[in-house]
């Protein structure tokens, strides 16, 4: 999902395919002294340069009966969905951005918009929400990121393989998230993106390094817990509930015959609150692959 910069998108390949070889990857295999079941942090879009992917995500496809996504990603591109979401995502209240923004908040985001030469009444009908993810994609795009990611390159190898595919959420839930994201204070998450794109370039360097290694501290203290501490209600929102309503299943997963594949943003793998926590305080053995 193609949520804020920080947690959601990560990472570009400005080290050479050599030392990438030698590092170790994000894709763990986690064990109940039974069944298996893989997982795999992903990045939402990247680098045409980022491909091919380090081979331990190839090692862990290969090794799985069954891929589990985020969400279902050909769904997120059907003509059915997009318009759910643009019905979705468009103030209809007779409100505009402006008037849902205070006046400080309005002229920060101006200022930004006239910078890139974009009319801030373009955005007028939509949601602030949507307003801060197109942002967010706008600044990944203009700093080279255009190519897709890892759970869509391995959605579509799944397909084209026969494996079976499953989610944790449906389109819908991902659009919920959209629309929802940063609760009812429209003006802070503003802000807050308008603040994390200053610090992209320095940030997308700080994310490669590590998810392409698989370090899951660095990713915590880099990522994970200063948007917790900045902005908890989108922490809790997009990383806290949603591991937690993963759960069940991941459980089920690792009690079951079939071998699984589990491609989540690698957010979701790192800090206290990650699925790899509340799988470690329940028994289950976590290593890398």
């Amino acid at each position: 999902m193609k949520l804020l910069n920080k947690f959601a998108i990560a990472a570009i390949a400005a080290l050479s395919m050599s030392s990438l070889s030698a590092q170790a990857a994000s894709v763990w295999k986690v064990t109940n002294g039974k069944n298996v079941t893989y997982f795999g942090g992903t990045v939402h879009i990247l680098k045409p340069e980022n491909f091919p992917l380090p081979a331990e995500f190839d090692k862990a496809y290969a090794a799985s009966d069954k891929l589990v996504f985020e969400t279902d990603i050909e769904g997120l591109e059907s003509p059915a969905f997009q318009q759910r979401m643009v019905s979705q995502v468009m103030l209809n209240d007779g409100t505009t951005l402006q008037t849902r923004l205070n006046d400080e908040t309005y002229a920060r985001l101006k200022a930004y918009m006239d910078e890139r030469g974009m009319p801030i009444t373009n955005f007028h009908p939509l949601k602030p929400s949507m307003v801060a993810l197109t942002v967010t994609v706008m600044e990944y795009q203009a700093n080279g990121l255009t190519q897709e990611g890892v759970d869509k390159f391995y959605a579509v190898k799944a397909k084209e393989d026969g494996k079976a595919i499953e989610w944790f959420e449906s389109t819908d839930q991902q659009l919920n998230f959209i629309v929802n994201m940063g609760g009812d204070d429209e003006n802070a998450l503003i802000n807050y993106t308008l603040d994390e794109v200053k610090n992209l370039p320095s940030m997308i360097d700080t994310m490669l390094s590590t998810w392409k290694s698989g370090d899951l501290t660095g990713m915590d203290e880099s990522m994970v817990a200063p948007m917790a501490a900045d902005f908890p209600q989108v922490h809790k929102d997009l990383l806290v509930d949603r591991n937690n309503n993963w759960m069940p299943k991941v459980v089920e997963m690792l009690n079951d015959a079939p071998t699984e594949f589990v491609l989540v943003g690698a957010a979701h793998l790192a800090g206290k609150d990650s699925v790899f926590a509340m799988l470690e305080a329940k028994g289950y053995k976590v290593e890398k692959l």
